[in-house]
């Protein structure tokens, strides 16, 4: 039987909800510099894309509890997870990220934490995070950046892997996912020899023809 990528991930996240490695955060080291963002964007309202079990979302919480604090994840038991971690101060989601079940210009701050290689159609999530996002608000995108020779054995990897990994994305495709998608001011750099943290500005509202 073919099964899909979202399908794999569905199956694997929902089985590792209570893991120590989730519970934690899987790239817990690359937080800081996302919370040094926020911390300079100072959002009203934040959404974290692919939550996950909400090990980051704790700490903005612990660092910034003016935020309003929002998350949506495809698998229900991190969603579960997420909304017993922060209790009654989030509003958890279940969700594609690809169709993201929100309405149009809701939040100054959309994050968006090694999750981006899982999608099968990142520029229908990038668009998504364009569209959910007000004007003048930014996205923090962080995921992995690997020399060409690791990521190209990755990609190969990847379809064998039980986690619903599809892609490792080079730096020119992030930026033209973001750019295609309408976004401005996009500062792209690498955190750590295996990650990196790009940041862009959504202006003024525009139609795309790829959406």
């Amino acid at each position: 039987m073919n099964v899909s990528a979202k399908e794999k991930s569905l199956t694997y996240f929902n089985k590792h909800r209570k893991s120590k490695l989730a519970h934690n955060g899987y790239w817990r080291h690359d937080y800081k510099y996302i919370l040094s963002a926020i911390k300079t964007i100072h959002p009203e309202r934040l959404i974290d894309i692919g939550c996950g079990p909400g090990a980051f979302l704790q700490l903005v919480q612990d660092r910034f509890p003016e935020i309003q604090l929002n998350a949506l994840d495809l698998s229900e038991e991190m969603v579960q997870e997420t909304k017993e971690r922060l209790a009654d101060t989030a509003i958890i989601t279940a969700g594609d990220a690809e169709k993201m079940p929100l309405d149009d210009s809701q939040y100054q701050c959309v994050t968006c934490n090694m999750s981006i290689h899982h999608y099968p159609h990142p520029q229908k999530a990038v668009n998504e995070m364009y569209r959910i996002l007000i004007n003048g608000g930014y996205v923090l995108l962080n995921d992995m950046d690997c020399i060409t020779p690791i990521r190209c054995l990755a990609n190969l990897l990847f379809p064998h892997l039980p986690g619903g990994d599809v892609k490792m994305y080079t730096r020119s495709e992030i930026l033209s996912m973001l750019r295609k998608a309408g976004f401005t001011n996009i500062h792209y750099r690498k955190i750590s020899p295996f990650s990196f943290l790009c940041s862009a500005e959504k202006k003024s509202y525009s139609s795309h023809p790829d959406r």
